[in-house]
């Protein structure tokens, strides 16, 4: 009896130790740290798109989960888009605004899945089969990473890293949310962008479904939470003047970076010339630098990197440790995109709005 049990808590120590180091990968990334010498004035505001409330057919969330979940997390502004339904506006407050999720169906079928909210027209679950976008692209937004898409598409990662954050979320809550994180495989998102053709600007939206709700006096549990979909993933939005309301975010949007976050701590991204500073808050991070032509990493938390003729995609990673050129416990920490020469976006999006190529 106790050698089984010894066996069992050999095994469960090998297994998280295991689940610390994975993912592996050797890495030759150029070492760059170049601080700024002054940094630009800019405003840094954080939001969630894509969430689903008891509005939804299928997500029983409250409106008031959503308040606290924003408050405990530290979100500025969310996007609540209920399925054919806008009735979350009976509850916002200048840090929400309601929206609608759509299927958009022609004689062969669905041609994808739209998110509305005000003159705002993002592309949903663009790499689901289901979903396919199948009409004209120019004047969307671009879902680039759907966390629940990204949690389930590979099943087998999923079922790897699962166990580990059962076993750990009852003490340590955030560091087993943690490893869910490594669940997701941003680089192969950056790559499908480049590949696929798109021109989009982009974000990441949850697709949060509360599938389980339990209310008692003093108590409330929720599956999955909204706090726990806020700390996997939020946007940034770094722009050059003030928000204060959700409505001004949107059009704020337009013209700021839009920077999909894995993590709580601001990523500071932003234009200097024929370069883009990123500015990481943590020692251990890696950045990819993918175009049409080339993909390459760099290592530092002050980065200078180029922009080059086209399309680019940034990535970043943290890392636990690395040996020389082997980087152990890779996890997603980021991913933005820009164009050179930059688009007028912003036309294209009224002309969506009002059209939506359909």
């Amino acid at each position: 009896m106790i050698d089984t049990v010894l066996l069992i808590i050999f095994a469960s120590a090998l297994y998280i130790l295991v689940v610390f180091l994975f993912p592996f990968k050797w890495i030759k990334a150029e070492h760059v740290n170049d601080l700024p010498e002054k940094i630009p004035n800019l405003f840094v505001y954080s939001y969630q798109v894509h969430i689903h409330t008891q509005f939804s057919y299928d997500s029983l969330g409250k409106p008031e989960d959503i308040f606290s979940a924003m408050e405990r997390e530290g979100i500025d502004f969310a996007l609540i888009t209920d399925h054919d339904n806008d009735s979350f506006k009976h509850f916002c407050n200048n840090k929400t605004i309601a929206g609608v999720e759509r299927k958009i169906n022609g004689k062969d079928g669905i041609l994808g899945d739209l998110l509305e909210i005000g003159k705002l027209k993002i592309i949903a679950h663009p790499f689901k089969e289901k979903y396919r976008w199948k009409l004209n692209k120019e004047g969307y937004f671009l879902e680039l990473i759907d966390l629940k898409d990204a949690l389930l598409e590979d099943k087998k990662k999923l079922f790897f890293f699962l166990p580990a954050v059962m076993l750990l979320y009852p003490f340590i809550k955030e560091k087993s949310l943690e490893i869910l994180k490594k669940v997701i495989d941003v680089k192969s998102y950056a790559v499908r962008y480049i590949q696929e053709g798109w021109n989009n600007p982009i974000l990441g939206g949850l697709d949060h479904h509360t599938k389980i709700y339990v209310r008692e006096v003093g108590k409330r549990i929720l599956f999955p939470s909204y706090s726990q979909s806020f700390y996997l993933m939020r946007n940034f939005l770094i722009t050059n003047r003030p928000v204060n309301s959700a409505t001004e975010l949107l059009d704020a949007m337009l013209l700021g970076l839009n920077l999909i976050s894995f993590q709580r701590k601001v990523f500071l991204a932003y234009k200097d010339g024929a370069n883009v500073r990123v500015l990481s808050p943590y020692e251990n991070f890696l950045a990819l630098h993918i175009t049409e032509r080339s993909k390459r990493y760099y290592q530092g938390c002050n980065l200078r990197l180029p922009i080059e003729e086209g399309r680019n995609v940034y990535v970043g990673f943290l890392y636990s440790f690395k040996l020389k050129n082997i980087y152990f416990g890779i996890k997603p920490a980021l991913l933005f995109v820009l164009s050179s020469p930059p688009e007028l976006f912003s036309k294209n999006v009224e002309k969506a709005s009002s059209g939506m190529g359909i």
